[in-house]
């Protein structure tokens, strides 16, 4: 016979090894939590990020989790096994993190404030009490973490749903599959709804297809979604579809907006007083304020935008005369709707006239008017078109201070905005630095920024205002420049070794599209090279070979303009990239010439060698962003604006001839020298000034600085 107490030790030491639930209870929890926090600690501490963010940071996160701890330990209202049940949660909260910084997908920025929901929610279940509200502010990201975090507890699932709710709502324009794929998920009547409200339209076409999710959106009850329903079978279901709130509650009917239809100008204002309405009825968050923009934006570029763009070789008084009567809100969101679509002297047309509704001081009433919708936007334009100092002089100095600081304050509210946010910022530093003023305005307020964001504990923030801080400091030329051009990799300059493959010769790709215009561009730039003693050049089926004589070779290969209708032009750019490829030929230079459509075609061929890239099309500015992404590294040129031949084939020259005889490529001088060239015509010049060299690409500083150490 066993001793009675040895045998109640082997039912313990059995029942606790074979039980899973029971084995955590005691202090295998805290040891857990304990092990996990310090593999956490010491990961979190390599992750690469600016030390003077990181160290805050990091010493903010482990006193929140030990917080959590602490009240979770000393809390004598909870029992025993509610308390170990919660520490586990944190255990595995940990254990999300981890994962995640060893897959590399941790955003650091979020790890606050993701513990700070996941504590409220916690303890929201700790107490029986609602928990949905603290997950509606955040992204799925976070959601997610905290779900898995959570996975013990019976609301998981409902945790989990809520989540995926999100994921997909983050991607309206695939909502729809996604019911059709998953016809039982819980949440999918509000995923319709966001659906609704993102793309009226798709959910017409869904509701004329022959099968798939016609009859849930039939079914649905809320009343919009039935006024759509209603309204898909009408021939200006289009015109009408901005309207649908409106409609369905009874407020407009479909024959007084299809009669406002007839004068292009009552429809346009139709359009802007239902969304001024639906601003100062504290509406701003409203879903079916989506299509209304839209609608607004549509209309300004068919009614104005295109025809104005159009007539840019015409006298203001025929160029303008689609805008004569319109009020300044109109114009207002003209303007802010379709900018980034407006020729530089479209764009002051526009803005002349609008400023000619006020008196020489009171602009700012325009706000008013507006209620300060699209501020940031206006402000962004006026800074890209370098009217940002005539616009804030234009009101009283208190005013100009308020929307200085609403442009400028905020940007850390929102996470998934405040990079881009931070980007549009740093775009209107060139053209405000010249003016001592609204410097003064902008350096209060980024240090406004940082301070805020300091005492809040608040590090994207403060990371962001810092980077802003830095490249302000380089525009105004202030001391500490060269530290900040350290961390960008000088792009005042680009060395000629950087482009050179391994024979010390620099290889150009230029890429040209089939169209009438680019079969005259192709022309124009073969002309480039007419000189024989500097220029040898063969010709083949699909592309010409372009090498220099000089000592320090260059060698160009452009694509033969080949018929588009059968993709000859693409199929020649094959052709082209498999010989360089068979040949271990690695392209240093990239050039675009072709319309913005063609663009991404051109992305679509960038390889990690490309280190600058020349992009000759309209608005190729935009892109710059999605380059960087694809290789951080490179150099970009581009327009703002209007791209043109006159000011493409001036800037190739001019830098095929610096590679040929020097060792590097210094933009200040290579711009100064371009800008005397253009200086002879106006209008020549005016298109040249919507280019930016890689030296004043501003945006794309904050982008490189952010993730040079994020």
């Amino acid at each position: 016979m066993y001793p009675k107490s040895l045998l109640i030790f082997f039912t313990m030491f059995f029942f606790v090894q074979y039980n899973p639930v029971i084995a955590q209870t005691g202090n295998s929890a805290t040891q857990g939590y304990r092990k996990e926090l310090k593999i956490f600690m010491e990961k979190l501490k390599t992750v690469p990020l600016d030390p003077a963010i990181l160290y805050p940071l990091t010493k903010h996160t482990e006193s929140s989790i030990h917080g959590i701890y602490t009240s979770l330990d000393d809390n004598n209202h909870l029992r025993s096994l509610e308390r170990e049940k919660a520490i586990r949660s944190l255990f595995f909260l940990l254990k999300e993190f981890n994962r995640n910084i060893e897959q590399g997908k941790l955003n650091v920025y979020d790890v606050p404030g993701t513990i700070q929901t996941y504590s409220a929610i916690l303890f929201a279940l700790l107490g029986r009490k609602p928990f949905t509200q603290f997950l509606e502010p955040i992204s799925h990201q976070r959601g997610q973490i905290i779900a898995e975090a959570l996975s013990q507890y019976k609301e998981f699932s409902l945790l989990d749903d809520l989540v995926v709710y999100k994921r997909v709502a983050s991607s309206p324009d695939y909502i729809l599959q996604f019911i059709e794929n998953k016809p039982s998920f819980r949440f999918n009547d509000s995923l319709l709804m966001e659906a609704a409200s993102h793309d009226p339209m798709k959910i017409v076409y869904y509701l004329n297809k022959p099968y798939g999710v016609q009859d849930r959106i039939r079914q649905h009850k809320n009343p919009y979604v039935q006024q759509l329903n209603q309204l898909s079978g009408d021939k200006h279901v289009s015109e009408l579809l901005p309207f649908l709130k409106l409609i369905a509650e009874n407020k407009l009917t479909a024959e007084e907006i299809i009669q406002s239809r007839t004068e292009v100008t009552k429809y346009f204002q139709l359009l802007v007083n239902t969304l001024q309405h639906s601003i100062s009825e504290g509406e701003t968050s409203s879903p079916f304020l989506k299509p209304l923009r839209s609608g607004i934006r549509q209309r300004a570029m068919i009614f104005y935008v295109n025809e104005i763009n159009a007539l840019h070789d015409s006298p203001d008084a025929k160029r303008f005369v689609s805008v004569n009567g319109l009020r300044p809100q109109d114009l207002y969101y003209i303007i802010t709707s379709s900018g980034d679509e407006l020729y530089t002297s479209s764009y002051l047309g526009l803005y002349k006239r609008l400023k000619s509704h006020f008196s020489p001081q009171g602009i700012d009433s325009l706000f008013d008017i507006v209620q300060y919708d699209n501020l940031r936007t206006f402000i962004r334009l006026a800074a890209n078109y370098n009217v940002l100092g005539d616009f804030l002089h234009s009101m009283p100095p208190e005013k100009m201070k308020r929307v200085m600081q609403l442009f400028m304050s905020g940007i850390e509210t929102d996470e998934n905005t405040a990079l881009e946010r931070a980007m549009d910022i740093a775009d209107s530093f060139t053209p405000a630095a010249t003016d001592d003023e609204v410097s003064e305005l902008i350096q209060f307020e980024l240090n406004s920024g940082l301070n805020r964001s300091a005492s809040r504990k608040h590090y994207l923030g403060l990371r962001l205002y810092n980077i802003l801080s830095d490249v302000f400091s380089l525009v105004r030329e202030k001391e500490g420049e060269g530290q900040v051009w350290s961390k960008l990799g000088d792009y005042k300059k680009l060395k000629r070794e950087v482009l050179e493959n391994g024979n010390e010769e620099v290889t150009e790709i230029v890429l040209f599209y089939g169209d009438e215009d680019g079969k005259s561009s192709f022309n124009n730039f073969l002309k480039l090279f007419g000189d024989k003693s500097k220029w040898e050049l063969t010709k083949n089926a699909n592309w010409v070979s372009i090498r220099s004589t000089s000592e320090k070779s260059l060698q160009i290969f452009a694509n033969l303009p080949l018929e588009i209708e059968e993709e000859m032009d693409l199929k020649a750019q094959d052709s082209l990239f498999a010989y360089l490829e068979q040949q271990s030929i690695q392209p240093g230079v990239i050039v675009h010439r072709g319309h913005s459509y063609h663009l991404d075609k051109t992305l679509a061929r960038l390889k990690p060698s490309m280190k600058l890239a020349i992009l000759g099309s309209c608005g190729s500015y935009n892109k710059a962003i999605s380059i960087a992404n694809i290789n951080p590294d490179v150099q970009v040129i581009g327009s703002k604006k209007t791209g043109a031949m006159s000011i493409n084939d001036p800037i190739l020259d001019v830098i095929n001839a610096t590679l040929v005889k020097d060792d590097e490529l210094k933009w200040p001088e290579i711009w100064e020298k371009l800008t005397e060239r253009f200086s002879k015509d106006p209008n020549v010049l005016e298109l040249f000034n919507e280019y930016f060299p890689p030296s004043k690409n501003l945006s794309l500083f904050v982008l490189k600085l952010f993730r040079s150490n994020r």
